[in-house]
C-alpha cells in the first residue's frame, strides 16, 4: 500500500508540472508555489504522524503491562 501512494503522489505532482508551451523556459510560478506547499504540508503532516505514533504505542505498552500485573 506504501508503494501505490508514493506512485500516486509522484503522478499528481509529473501531472502539475507537465504543461507544454512554447517557451521551455517560463515557468509557471503559482503553480510551482502550490505544489512547494502541497508538499510541505505532508511532510510536516507525516512527521508529526511518525513522533505521535511513537509516543501513543509506548502509552498503549505501559496499559497493558500494568494490566498483566493485576
Amino acid at each position: 500500500m506504501g508503494h501505490f501512494t508514493v506512485v500516486a503522489l509522484m503522478a499528481v505532482l509529473f501531472a502539475l508540472f507537465t504543461e507544454t508551451e512554447a517557451n521551455p523556459f517560463v515557468y509557471n510560478y503559482e503553480r510551482l508555489r502550490i505544489a512547494g506547499l502541497i508538499c510541505a504540508c505532508l511532510l510536516m503532516i507525516g512527521g508529526v504522524g511518525v513522533v505521535l505514533y511513537n509516543k501513543c504505542s509506548q502509552r498503549n505498552k505501559k496499559v497493558e503491562d500494568d494490566n498483566s500485573e493485576i
